[in-house]
């Protein structure tokens, strides 16, 4: 172990800077209160490893997205048990392993101190810093990447087919990771074939670039094979790559955010809805139900039909993309990249935005110094250049964000520190006319690149304080929800999904009159929105009129988006019809709806606890039973679950199994003085110690001195 770190003290020593670096960080935003609520894209892959450890280890239909990462954060949540500051932390052990390798890739090229400046510049650069810190993929890509080149450098002379095979292994993951760097593949392997010696039989320089190719493939292969089982169409790695060339490449595309004609984007759309509406769209269109392979083809040959019919536009479209892909200027896609500034003092030191762009506005004008000066070591970073120049198209092609040209920042590094150190190496080593030509580059570049152009630069505030809305609402901060949701309304007073929100929230708040006015005015934008019925429908039954109220959530049902709705929603309107039909005293009509509520979200657990405290309560014990053990095999039971359990054995005068359940209730919430109360009268009612039956109205009245059915067991007591 001593020889080990004596050895790669260095590296080494940038790795835990690194970690280092991002820890700081992380522990500056985990003291956010929207740190523990995921978001967009970190929703999706947060959700889809709790599916990998719930419901199907294999999945269902094809992978949409390449699907390595969320393994690996199955992975962690099962180690962490889904706590997502822990998941965070040993995620960014990663990001040492991706500044190990940088390291020793730029060590190999150009020695020691490139290799100093290279791990050191990798460590405090803020976008990766930014994004490497979240549930998303490059994290796990660009550590795969960084060390899969690293070994196409070190042993670009071998002949060990072992070596290959490992080194295509490398690349395979990646490739699961993000499927965009197959694209570069066969160009690795092209040079791979090239700087072999003329002399050697072309069998000879074939076997490695064939045997990185081999690696690949056993990679690959798995991934291929299980979405021809599940699917029965050969899809290589995932289904995604046809909507997102669709998306770049269409009529209202702006280069920078998902936009297609086809879907209306709303505001707080997820991937998990973003999915079934693309299919809805393309099935509609095509007259047909279409297979995963199928409607990867579908939105290609729209794209393609696209680019040969407008070719103009096209080029435009990706001169646009390419100007926004050599811009300093960092366009967010999952939140704003500057405005998570002001959540983190790190943070800010290492990303801003005024006089220069920084990190971006700075990196690309040295890089192209270090092209410059670097130009007699054209053939040791030929590796490199061919990886930025056959990854970038594969950027432009589709949308261009920071999260996106993220690939190309380590490489860049890399060259960027090589020109550095041998700028500071001074005029004896380059010259005065090199050194002169060098400074006049960085600065021409650099007022080139840190300007802005088209639409690069736009902030969305309104989109800023949405999101940070939905993080307080899902943490039922409603105070705060209500406070950014109306900022985002003062920014665009439009958004029928953000209106209801709000309303929402007042609703939440008893704030009633307010949220009736805005429910209304979600109703005149967008009179067919379902979820909007649902809300008003709460409010008016909380006022007591219930036939409103029934109305309101059949109207619901009637425009219920079965595309755009979140999970057991359908189930949920059920259980509101069947709280209604109670109150009128309906009751086949909610015993009806309780089981069109198992109908529509079999695993809510709630729908169950509803139903068996329904059941409960006329007398049907029967029922109760087997719905609360339905329920608990599909969620953990709440303090009020366990309450209205324990309540009806009491009922029943089953009074140890009804004690026991509360005793679990007071475990979940040791403040539910109502269970305290209802242990004190099974004490009483089965002639208990009277000493049994005081300790526990104490323990009530420690809570709620004036609870008045306590008051009243307390005086039946003392006669």
């Amino acid at each position: 172990m001593k020889e080990f770190i004596q050895k790669y003290k260095w590296p080494l020593l940038v790795a835990l800077v690194a970690f280092l670096v991002r820890l700081v960080y992380l522990l500056e935003l985990s003291q956010q209160p929207g740190f523990s609520v995921p978001m967009v894209d970190e929703k999706w892959h947060w959700e889809w490893a709790h599916e990998i450890l719930q419901k199907s280890f294999w999945g269902e239909g094809a992978y949409f997205r390449a699907p390595l990462y969320p393994y690996l954060l199955a992975l962690l949540v099962k180690i962490t048990g889904s706590s997502i500051f822990w998941a965070k932390l040993l995620q960014i052990f990663l990001c040492g392993g991706t500044a190990f390798f940088l390291y020793r890739l730029a060590d190999r090229l150009f020695g020691k101190k490139v290799a100093i400046v290279s791990g050191f510049i990798y460590a405090f650069y803020g976008t990766l810093l930014f994004y490497e810190t979240m549930f998303l993929i490059p994290v796990l890509f660009l550590f795969l990447l960084v060390w899969g080149m690293y070994r196409i450098v070190t042993y670009r002379e071998s002949h060990s087919l072992k070596t290959w095979v490992v080194t295509g292994l490398v690349f395979g993951l990646a490739a699961i990771s993000r499927p965009n760097v197959v694209l570069v593949v066969p160009f690795l392997m092209l040079w791979l074939y090239a700087i072999r010696s003329r002399p050697t039989p072309i069998l000879h320089r074939m076997k490695a670039p064939l045997m990185l190719l081999a690696g690949i493939v056993v990679v690959i292969a798995p991934v291929t094979i299980r979405n021809i089982i599940v699917t029965g169409d050969f899809i290589l790695i995932s289904s995604q790559g046809g909507v997102n060339f669709y998306i770049g490449n269409n009529e209202y595309t702006n280069g920078l955010s998902m936009v297609m004609p086809e879907v209306d984007m709303d505001e707080s759309m997820t991937w998990s809805q973003f999915i079934p509406l693309t299919k809805a769209a393309a099935e509609k269109e095509a007259g047909r139900e279409l297979s995963a392979a199928e409607l990867s083809s579908f939105w290609t040959s729209k794209a393609v039909d696209f680019i040969v019919h407008n070719p103009g536009k096209f080029l435009g479209f990706s001169w646009k993309k390419t100007v926004y892909l050599l811009n300093g200027f960092e366009n967010s896609d999952n939140s704003d990249i500057y405005y998570e500034r002001t959540k983190s003092h790190l943070y800010s030191l290492l990303l801003w935005k005024t006089p220069l762009f920084f990190p971006f506005g700075v990196l690309l004008p040295l890089t192209l110094v270090g092209v410059y000066l670097r130009r007699d070591d054209f053939s040791k970073l030929l590796p490199l250049y061919i990886l930025i120049v056959a990854y970038s198209p594969s950027i432009i092609l589709f949308l261009m964000t920071a999260r996106h040209r993220l690939p190309l920042v380590p490489f860049m590094i890399v060259i960027a520190s090589a020109g550095l150190v041998r700028l500071v190496g001074g005029l004896k080593k380059i010259g005065a006319k090199k050194l002169g030509f060098s400074l006049v580059l960085f600065v021409v570049v650099t007022v080139l690149v840190n300007r802005l152009y088209y639409k690069e630069g736009f902030t969305n505030v309104f989109q800023i304080h949405f999101n940070d809305g939905i993080k307080y609402e899902r943490l039922e901060d409603y105070v705060n929800a209500e406070k950014e949701y109306l900022l985002a309304d003062k920014y665009y007073p439009f958004s029928a999904t953000l209106i209801n929100n709000l309303a929402y929230t007042q609703f939440q708040l008893g704030k009633y009159d307010e949220a009736d006015k805005n429910y209304n005015r979600a109703i005149k934008l967008k009179p067919e929105y379902g979820r909007l019925y649902n809300n008003i429908g709460l409010l008016v039954q909380q006022r007591g009129n219930l036939d409103s109220a029934l109305v309101l959530f059949r109207l619901a049902l009637h425009w219920f988006d079965t595309l755009a709705a979140r999970p057991n929603e359908l189930g949920q309107i059920f259980l509101n019809l069947a709280n209604v039909h109670e109150g009128l005293g309906n009751i086949d009509s909610a015993s009806a709806a309780y089981q069109r509520a198992f109908n529509a979200a079999p695993l809510m657990g709630q729908a169950y606890f509803k139903a068996a405290a329904f059941y409960a309560r006329h007398g049907q014990y029967d029922l109760t039973d087997s719905l609360f053990a339905a329920g608990i095999k599909r969620h953990n039971p709440s303090a009020s679950d366990f309450f209205n359990w324990g309540l009806s054995f009491i009922e029943r005068r089953r009074f140890s199994e009804g004690i026991g359940i509360m005793y679990r209730a007071l475990k979940r919430d040791p403040t539910l003085y109502q269970a305290y109360y209802c242990i004190a009268v099974s004490y009483f009612e089965s002639n208990a110690p009277k000493d049994s039956v005081e300790s526990y109205l104490d323990l009530c009245f420690q809570y709620n001195p004036n609870y008045e059915p306590a008051l009243r067991l307390r005086e039946l007591l003392n006669k």
